[in-house]
């Protein structure tokens, strides 16, 4: 008997083609000694050896594309997190500002805006999470892709 899948010979009584795994039950009883159809053996890998190395192949790409990725998620929210640290320390800076007469306006809009400032880094901070997590989402989705 031959497999419909890849064209090897294989025994009578097989239940799956020990080349390529084809499930000889899905298939109709007039097809099951026949030979496969001119062309079809070109799109099929040789061998079981063929098959696992080019699932390999596909693991290391996905692999390599995940790396590059999350390296660069990593790097992302490295980035906005050492910027929100500047942003809170310059408010933080501002909010010390205290003048020489006492309690002034001025005074009040440095508070305040210190207060900005630290939302601003926290707004930095969100920002730099939700990139990284795009940036894994994009290499999850192409590395599906190969």
């Amino acid at each position: 008997m031959y497999c419909p899948k890849c064209g090897k010979e294989t025994a009578d009584n097989s239940m799956t083609c020990p080349f390529c795994g084809f499930d000889f039950s899905t298939v109709d009883s007039d097809t099951n000694g026949s030979q496969p159809e001119v062309g079809l053996e070109s799109e099929i890998p040789q061998s079981h050896a063929e098959s696992q190395e080019q699932t390999k192949q596909v693991k290391k790409v996905f692999n390599t594309k995940m790396l590059v990725f999350c390296v660069l998620a990593l790097i992302t929210i490295t980035m906005s997190f050492i910027a929100a640290s500047n942003i809170s320390d310059g408010g933080y800076q501002i909010m010390q500002i205290k003048s020489v007469g006492g309690q002034t306006l001025e005074e009040a809009y440095y508070q305040q805006l210190g207060s900005i400032y630290s939302g601003y880094a926290m707004f930095v901070r969100a920002c730099g999470i939700f990139f990284a997590s795009v940036l894994v989402g994009i290499g999850l989705n192409t590395s599906k892709g190969k």
